[in-house]
């Protein structure tokens, strides 16, 4: 069976160049809080960023970044010891952050901040509300990726970052912003951090993809609740998978020979690009568990029936 892979739309490909206005605009729409944004070449950068404002806007006098155990961005565990941070590790729940524990170790360690996915994996929902609350409480900052979760609730962060690369929700082979808080904005002005800031921005330069990614930004709401109600079917119809009745864009299935089982699928379910519809685990970025994750994100959703999908879970249910 061939899965169409998911590509940016076509008009965003025929009129790629666009309105940094107008797009910000679409943008901003999508998060929780009003955030100013900048437009960047991909998500790695604006995890960079993050960092840099971080160690720029300073207050504590701490170098603790927590970071979940799992389910993470491996860019968490990498880009904050570029800035002399020390990163530790939160225990989870399969990378579900537990309001209570959260406190907890807050109150315990000196952090001074939490960097966070807004789907754990890209399988479950974050409690990103509870999650706020405990931080803004704890005086600690927020830093948000929303790659897999934006179009639906997210950007509740001081610093909310996205990867707008392949694939994603907003799928647009390249680029990703950075949101940040008013909160840091004048955290930032205070320190006389502001012009400084400018400069490296400047030096993230562009490519004017704004109508593009303007476009995809429009569709990500209708992207991710299709995913999301895929990947319900999914996790009911398949008898290991977790985070049953719970928001995501992929779907976890335990198995105890994720390579022989992988291997199978890959054989009989094949994307359109000759990639693999599957990830093994356990991997940081999703579990630390055996078993296999159906990349739902990687395929075309909106060019695949109910009928193709209930076909593709006649098939991995005989081979899970």
């Amino acid at each position: 069976m061939i899965l169409p892979y998911r590509r940016p739309s076509l008009r965003g490909m025929l009129e790629p160049r666009g309105d940094l206005k107008e797009l910000t605009t679409v943008i901003d729409h999508l998060l929780r809080s009003k955030m100013d944004i900048s437009i960047l070449p991909s998500g790695n950068a604006g995890l960079y960023i993050a960092s840099y404002i971080l160690r720029g806007v300073e207050k504590k006098r701490c170098n603790n970044i927590l970071v979940p155990d799992m389910g993470g961005w491996r860019g968490f565990l990498e880009y904050p010891k570029m800035f002399k941070f020390n990163t530790l590790k939160l225990r989870t729940n399969l990378g579900v952050v537990d309001p209570a524990i959260l406190e907890d170790v807050l109150r315990k360690n000196n952090i001074y901040a939490l960097f966070l996915t807004t789907l754990a994996g890209y399988l479950v929902r974050q409690p990103m509300e509870e999650i706020k609350k405990v931080c803004e409480d704890m005086d600690v900052v927020l830093v948000e990726d929303a790659s897999g979760g934006v179009g639906g609730a997210c950007g509740y962060g001081d610093i909310v970052i996205c990867s707008t690369g392949t694939p994603k929700i907003i799928n647009c082979e390249y680029g990703g912003f950075i949101g940040i808080s008013k909160k840091i904005g004048d955290c930032l002005q205070d320190s006389r951090k502001t012009g400084e800031l400018k400069s490296l921005l400047k030096a993230f330069k562009v490519m004017n993809i704004y109508g593009l990614m303007k476009e995809e930004a429009l569709s990500a709401r209708r992207t991710y609740r299709t995913l999301v109600r895929y990947c319900h079917i999914l996790k009911e119809e398949l008898e290991n998978a977790y985070f049953k009745g719970e928001e995501g864009v992929c779907v976890f299935v335990e198995h105890e020979n994720p390579e022989k089982v992988s291997k199978k699928v890959n054989e009989v379910i094949k994307l359109d690009n000759r990639k693999s519809l599957v990830t093994r685990c356990p991997i940081y970025e999703r579990v630390l568990k055996k078993g296999i994750v159906i990349e739902m994100k990687k395929v075309d959703i909106h060019s695949i029936s109910r009928e193709e999908l209930y076909e593709v879970i006649d098939i991995l249910k005989r081979i899970l």
